[in-house]
């Protein structure tokens, strides 16, 4: 039997969807099992590209948001970025001081609470 080979660009494309691992595993030409050690094993290399997924008893009202967070060290603000795979953040500089200093504080969701945006550590 072959080793089975999957796009490990696509998969990562679907996963971030949020397309179920069924779904997923279908599409790829793969089975559930595999996927589900294949996105372990990416984690393990870089968390911050696999997150966890977060499991809603119902359909959320507005989308899950993923963001990294920041503090400058010049003047203490703290601020986040959303994460997006089009985003740099190697080049994150603060919104209010505009200091390049800034220091990666977390890695979290974010969830909209009455009208308030709460991070969910």
């Amino acid at each position: 039997m072959k080793p089975e080979k999957v796009d490990k660009k696509k998969l990562h494309k679907l996963f971030l969807a949020g397309k179920p691992i069924k779904e997923i595993a279908l599409e790829l030409g793969s089975t559930s099992g595999s996927i589900r050690t294949m996105i372990y094993h990416e984690r393990l290399r870089n968390p911050l590209d696999w997150p966890q997924r977060v499991n809603y008893s119902g359909k959320p009202d507005s989308p899950l948001l993923m963001m990294h967070g920041y503090e400058c060290t010049e003047c203490a603000a703290m601020f986040t970025v959303e994460d997006d795979m089009d985003i740099d953040h190697s080049v994150t500089v603060c919104p209010i001081c505009q200091s390049e200093d800034v220091e990666d504080v977390g890695y979290g969701k974010f969830v909209v609470t009455s009208g308030v945006m709460m991070r969910d550590a």
